[in-house]
Formats: structure tokens, sequence, C-alpha cells
């Protein structure tokens, strides 16, 4: 049995709102089967010497992704770059305070319902995906928890602009810059953000980060888990930025 740890996401939200995330434990819920498949495609031998008569293809190219329709409210999350993410779903979670991103936490990521944008209209504002990392289990934003937070220097933090007044502390890393964020709906239709920044915030600092409360920031993507070192898990959160490709 794991031990269910509740740690701070964000202390102060707006007027004195309390919010706080569960993102660095298991739990006890069994694992549903993973819903993405990603089995090889079929190959096929094609001899160098091609027939007088074979036609070349005419299948069109398909459009990039962020020009089709957009993806459902539910759907398969992955992510490219150093900190590779494949086999996961999305769905969404209430705006229900603390927040906690339901299971099963080795593979689901939930985008918050009245914080932000969806899936479905991420290009008019941020849309905030949560999932959870810890240093005793594999979850599922491990992979980018543990490379940004193993490429940060704690001792050189940048001072950005807080809520009230407030001064808060990133510590950032470029490791993760052009890595390739999709969220993507049965049938195809899908958006693509590309990475732009990686960071670590306290947690106690977190609410008070007034871009990362900007909801208005059109096709933003902010994705957040808790910061694991190794097998230790840090007082910090791991935030990761992107734009719509």
């Amino acid at each position: 049995m794991h031990k269910h740890l509740r740690t701070p996401l964000l202390p102060v939200l707006g007027l004195a709102t309390t919010l706080s995330l569960v993102a660095c434990s298991g739990t006890e819920e069994e694992s549903s089967p993973e819903t993405t498949s990603h089995a090889a495609p079929e190959t096929t031998t094609v001899s160098s010497e091609a027939s007088p008569s074979a036609a070349p293809s005419t299948t069109p190219t398909p459009p990039p992704l962020n020009e089709g329709p957009a993806p459902a409210l539910t759907g398969t999350f992955e992510m490219e770059g150093p900190a590779t993410i494949t086999g996961a779903t999305y769905d969404s979670m209430p705006f229900v305070l603390p927040l906690n991103p339901a299971g099963p936490q080795e593979t689901m990521v939930r985008w918050v319902q009245d914080w932000g944008e969806s899936p479905a209209t991420a290009e008019q504002g941020t849309t905030y995906v949560l999932g959870h990392a810890w240093g005793q289990q594999k979850l599922v934003f491990n992979p980018f928890s543990e490379v940004v937070t193993a490429n940060v220097d704690l001792s050189n933090p940048t001072t950005v602009e807080g809520l009230d007044g407030a001064q808060v502390q990133r510590f950032a890393t470029p490791v993760l810059n052009g890595s390739h964020i999709r969220m993507t709906s049965e049938g195809g239709a899908g958006r693509e953000w590309i990475v732009d920044n990686a960071f670590l915030v306290g947690k106690e600092q977190l609410g008070s980060d007034a871009d990362l409360m900007n909801t208005e920031v059109p096709g933003r993507i902010v994705l957040i888990a808790c910061a694991v070192d190794g097998a230790t898990d840090l007082e910090y959160n791991v935030i990761v930025t992107g734009h719509l490709a």
C-alpha cells in the first residue's frame, strides 16, 4: 500500500483562495488498462526497380495537426524530446480544492475545468494540465519532472513579478525547449504545442506567480507536477510551458 501524501500546489490564487495538488504519491486504486495503442505499423519491402507503369503516389500530405479540427475533451497525451511520454491519456478534472488529478496515475493526465481552457478551445487562452510525479514510483509526469529538476541550479534563481507585489523565484532550464506536446482524440483531431520554458518554483510561491496565474494567454499550455530528484520529493513544483506549434 502506498502512503498517500498531499502537497500544496498553489497556496494563493486570486483573493486568498487555497489551492492544493496531490502529485507526489501513488494511490491504492488499480490501474486501468491503457487505452492508447502503440503497435508498430506493418512494413512492406519494395523493389528498387520500379515498374515502368507504376504511377507516382497521389496521397495528399496531411495538414499540420493545428490546422485540423479541435480535439475532443478526452484522448491521448504524448511528449517528444528529452523527456518522452507515450501511452498516456487525458481527461478533465473539476476545479475542486485540493486539486488531485485522478488516476490511473501512471498513465492519466487531467486538464482543469473552469480554470483556463480545455484542449478543444486551446487557442483562446491557457490550458492547465496536471499529472503526478513521485520519487517512490514512476508516474505519468516523472519523465519531465526528473529531467527538469536535474538540470536546474537551485543557487541561481530568476526573480519574476508576483501578485500583490510579491517577488517569485524561478529556477529555469532550457533543457526541454523545442520539445513537442500533443493532445489527440479519436479520429486524429488534436493540438500540438512546442515547449518554450521549464522551471522549478517553490510550492508556497506558485500561486503568487502572476504570469502562471494568467489564464488568458492565447494558445499556451502549462504542465504542472511535483519536483522529483531521484527518490526524493522536493518542496518545488515543476512547470513546463509551451505555445501552439
